[in-house]
C-alpha cells in the first residue's frame, strides 16, 4: 500500500557560494545552507535538529544547522571545501525521531554560485496510528519464504539467512520459515541486477520477501547508483509478487559513528521512495557498541562480522520480520557465544525494534 498521501514536501535551497583564496592552485569555498522550517511546523512538528551531511570521494563532513525560532529557519555553513561535486543528505528531527529526509548533489565551482533544490519528504512516525498500520502492511503478517541478496556481509559465518531461519524456527516451529541467499563477495546491487541468476532466483522462488544488502560504502560514496539499482530490483521483486526489504548493514569500524548517519540518510530516503521496510541492523550494532564496547562484533578487518555480529543481525531480522522478541531463545549460531552474551544480543535486537520498528 502506497504512503504517498502521508508525505508532505519541504523545499530547501542550498546556495553554494564560492570564493577563490590567494593560495593557488587549490582554492577553497564555502557552502552556506538555509532551510525554512515552516512546512514542518504547519504539520504539527517541533523541529529540534537539522543534520546535513556532505560527501565527496573519501571526504565527509556533518553539520547541525542553527535553528532560529523567531524566523522559523535553520542555517549553517560548511567552510574550506575543495571544488567538486558533493552529495548532500538532510535529516530533520523532532526530538530523537526523524520526521523528514532528502538528498541531492551540487557542484562547488570557484567564483560561481550554484543553487541546489532538495525535496524533503515527511517520513512515518510512531505518533500516528494510521501511519503505524501502513508500515505494518509493508510485510506479510507471517512471512515464510525469504530471499537475501547481497555479498559477504550476508554470507559470512554461514549466512545471516541460515541463522535467521534457524532462529525463527527454533522459537516457533509453526512459522516454517525458509530462507535462502544469492550472494557473491564484493557485489553491489548493480551487479545483482545485471546477473541473470539473481533475477531468475527472484522471479521463480515464490518469495514473500526479498532482502537487499548493498555494498557497505555505496550508499555513502555513490548514492545515485544505490538508488537506481535498488529501484530496478524493487520492480523485479514486486512484479514477482514479493515485497522488498532493505538490510541497513553496519558501517566500517574505523568510521562507525560518522558513516552510520550517512548510511541512515540514504536508507531512509530509498525506503520512503519505494515504500519498503528498512531493517536497521546497523543501529543494533550501534546500541550494542554503546552498551558493551568490549563485546566485539567485527573480525580484524573492521568490515565483516564475527559470530557475535552475525548473531545480532539474525536476532534483529527475527524481531523486525516477525514482530516477536528473540529474548530467551536457545539457538545460537556458534558455541563460542556464551549464554550471557546471547541474552545481551537478543535484548539489543528487541530494543532496536522497540525504537525503530514500532
Amino acid at each position: 500500500m502506497k504512503l504517498i498521501s502521508l508525505f508532505c514536501i519541504l523545499s530547501i535551497l542550498l546556495l553554494i557560494a564560492c570564493q577563490q583564496l590567494v593560495t593557488e592552485p587549490s582554492p577553497t569555498s564555502e557552502l552556506p545552507l538555509s532551510l525554512s522550517l515552516q512546512p514542518a511546523l504547519d504539520n504539527g512538528f517541533d523541529v529540534t535538529a537539522v543534520l546535513v551531511t556532505i560527501t565527496k570521494d573519501e571526504f565527509s563532513s556533518s553539520l547541525y544547522l542553527s535553528i532560529d525560532d523567531s524566523t522559523n529557519t535553520a542555517s549553517g555553513t560548511f567552510s574550506d571545501l575543495q571544488p567538486g561535486i558533493y552529495t548532500i543528505y538532510v535529516e530533520v528531527f523532532d526530538d530523537e525521531i526523524i520526521i523528514a529526509t532528502g538528498s541531492g548533489t551540487g557542484e562547488v565551482i570557484a567564483d560561481e554560485t550554484t543553487t541546489v533544490e532538495i525535496i524533503l519528504e515527511f517520513v512515518p512516525t510512531t505518533g500516528n496510528l494510521e501511519i503505524i498500520v501502513e508500515w505494518g502492511n509493508l510485510i506479510p503478517d507471517l512471512p515464510q519464504r525469504v530471499l537475501f541478496i547481497g555479498n559477504s556481509i550476508t554470507y559470512y559465518n554461514g549466512g545471516v539467512d541460515l541463522h535467521t531461519m534457524d532462529l525463527a524456527n527454533s522459537i516457533d516451529s509453526t512459522l516454517a520459515v525458509v530462507c535462502d541467499n544469492v550472494t557473491f563477495g564484493g557485489w553491489t546491487l548493480e551487479q545483482h541486477f545485471n546477473s541473470p541468476n539473481t533475477i531468475q532466483t527472484i522471479e521463480e522462488g515464490d518469495w514473500d520477501l526479498v532482502i537487499l544488502q548493498e555494498m557497505t560504502s555505496r550508499p555513502v560514496t555513490e548514492p545515485e547508483l544505490f538508488y537506481e539499482y535498488a529501484a530496478l530490483l524493487d520492480s523485479v521483486i514486486t512484479q514477482s509478487g514479493a515485497q522488498t526489504v532493505f538490510f541497513f548493514s553496519w558501517p566500517f569500524e574505523s568510521v562507525f559513528d560518522e558513516m552510520i548517519e550517512q548510511q541512515s540518510a540514504a536508507y531512509n530516503f530509498i525506503g520512503n521512495e519505494l515504500n519498503a521496510l528498512v531493517i536497521p541492523v546497523a543501529r543494533a550494532w550501534q546500541i550494542s557498541r554503546q552498551q558493551d564496547p568490549d563485546l566485539q562484533l567485527f573480525i580484524d578487518d573492521g568490515n565483516h562480522p564475527n559470530y557475535h555480529g552475525t548473531y545480532l543481525a539474525s536476532c534483529a531480522f527475527f524481531a523486525f520480520l516477525w514482530g516477536e522478541t528473540p529474548v530467551g531463545a536457545s539457538y545460537v549460531n556458534d558455541p563460542s557465544i556464551t549464554d550471557d552474551e546471547a541474552l545481551f544480543l537478543q535484548t539489543i535486537a528487541w530494543e532496536t525494534y522497540d525504537i525503530y520498528g514500532q
